[in-house]
């Protein structure tokens, strides 16, 4: 019998995480916006049924979830990931076959800028893990600490070509860690 991954190990974990983050959107268009309403997109859900019905059972969830669109790309700072966003975004070249960002001074500043968000976060986490001990083993705690690791050197990369990598985005992580911080009373200047 021929199974497809829909019947197999749909990864609705990620994909429910998704379809939240569009649903909140809000229910109803705002006038000014009808037009693009009724030309939406399918949903994530939708897109994820259909293609589930189509991969074998055996297709990696990773891939599944990536072709979804659900990916996050990130340039290796001195092998360390530094996830871009907006504008850095275009930046990304392709060249003798590989994805790279070629470091100048609008990166190096967007550098710095994240090198300062990873700061204010790390202050945050030590505060919050000297008020209470009990959240050094926190998994949450634990994982927004080693994602907000300082980025090594950054001044001597003008002018270099930083490797871009392409990762699965867990939007059930963005959900876990909105949760946390909401718990805790958390207000960090970023975007979640």
């Amino acid at each position: 019998m021929d199974h497809r991954l829909i019947e197999a190990g749909f990864p609705c974990h990620q994909v429910g995480a998704e379809t939240q983050r569009e649903q909140s959107v809000g229910l109803q268009p705002p006038v000014n916006r009808l037009h693009v309403w009724w030309a939406r997109r399918p949903l994530t859900a939708s897109r994820a049924a259909i293609l589930a019905s189509l991969l074998p059972a055996e297709t990696d969830p990773e891939t599944f979830v990536r072709r979804l669109g659900i990916e996050r790309v990130q340039a290796l700072v001195h092998g360390e990931p530094w996830t871009l966003t907006g504008k850095l975004l275009e930046r990304i070249e392709s060249r003798a076959g590989r994805e790279v960002l070629s470091v100048d001074d609008p990166v190096l500043r967007a550098l710095v800028e994240e090198q300062t968000r990873r700061q204010a976060n790390l202050r945050i986490i030590e505060r919050l893990q000297e008020a209470q001990p009990d959240l050094l083993s926190d998994p949450v705690m634990v994982r927004w600490e080693a994602e907000c690791k300082l980025l090594p050197e950054l001044r001597p990369l003008i002018d270099h070509l930083l490797p871009i990598q392409r990762a699965t985005a867990d939007p059930a992580w963005a959900n876990e860690r909105i949760a946390f911080e909401n718990g805790h009373k958390i207000r960090t200047p970023e975007d979640k």
